[in-house]
């Protein structure tokens, strides 16, 4: 495994599974790169230079580096403009030949009532270039 992405949104679980992908990257010798996709509105161009909540996710994705740092691995964080979630994180693992996407997720039906989830877990699962890894949040 050479370059693991992980769709990165800021929660406090994103941080708990961003420190164990950081051990793993360790073990395995792999790359660790983030994304955070931030929507943008038809209200701007797609490739505006400073869209509603571009601070913000600069912000995490700072965080995130310092999560990572902690452990001991340096990470790459790219924030990706995009029109939908899920099309920007699949183009994005495209873009940088990902081995591997992780994404994190929470249960909102029961468990296996619907596996694959719905919307962006959805459409990441049909489309993605490579093997993707769902962590759900304990019920």
């Amino acid at each position: 495994m050479r370059t693991i992405l992980m769709a990165y949104r800021g929660s406090e679980h994103d941080k708990r599974v961003l420190r164990w992908l950081c051990r793993f990257a360790k073990h395995t010798r792999s790359t660790l790169r983030l994304v955070y996709v931030l929507v943008v509105s038809y209200a701007h161009e797609v490739d505006t230079p400073e869209p509603p909540g571009v601070h913000e996710a600069e912000q995490m994705l700072l965080e995130a580096e310092r999560l990572a740092q902690e452990e001991g691995v340096v990470i790459a964080a790219d924030l990706v403009q995009a029109r939908e979630v899920g099309q920007g994180l699949v183009s994005e693992a495209e873009e940088v030949e990902a081995d591997l996407m992780v994404m994190t997720d929470h249960r909102k039906l029961l468990p296996m009532e619907n596996p694959l989830g719905i919307g962006v877990v959805a459409y990441v699962m049909k489309h993605a270039p490579c093997p993707v890894w769902l962590c759900y949040e304990p019920l």
